[in-house]
């Protein structure tokens, strides 16, 4: 198929499922239906999109293999990042006035600091680089 068919095609699929969720929207908030339907339009929607974002990178490595290895760089950066915080993160037990059983489970405890700990290292490379590009357009010729 060729590239302007298959963006007709996706154009009148896109209004076409506006158009659903407007219905269901309004026949919602008029109390016609109950949350049911609109629940289920929820998760086809879900699914859908789901469908597209592993399909789309599918396509993508296929007709651009060599682009595709930069992307994948990318995720084992990413990769990286992640096991650096899962290296440095601890379980140890919080100590708290409530009593949630999240504050002792050791599982919620490291992935918790995983996160934390990837965030602080992608914010501090994004500041370096802030940093880097700031002064490498200083000191550039024009």
């Amino acid at each position: 198929m060729s590239d302007t068919l298959i963006s007709k095609i996706l154009k009148v699929l896109t209004w076409l499922m506006m158009g659903v969720s407007v219905v269901l929207t309004v026949l919602f908030y008029s109390d016609n239906i109950t949350e049911g339907p609109f629940l289920v339009w929820a998760y086809i929607l879900f699914a859908i999109a789901a469908l597209f974002a592993l399909a789309f990178p599918v396509y993508f490595f296929i007709s651009n293999p060599k682009k595709a290895i930069k992307a994948l760089l990318g995720i084992g950066a990413m990769a990286i990042v992640l096991l650096i915080g899962y290296l440095l993160s601890d379980a140890t037990p919080i100590v708290a006035a409530q009593n949630n059983p999240d504050f002792t489970d050791p599982k919620v405890l490291v992935w918790t600091d995983t996160g934390l700990i990837a965030t602080y290292i992608l914010f501090g490379v994004s500041f370096l680089l802030l940093l880097y590009t700031g002064a490498r357009s200083a000191f550039r010729k024009k």
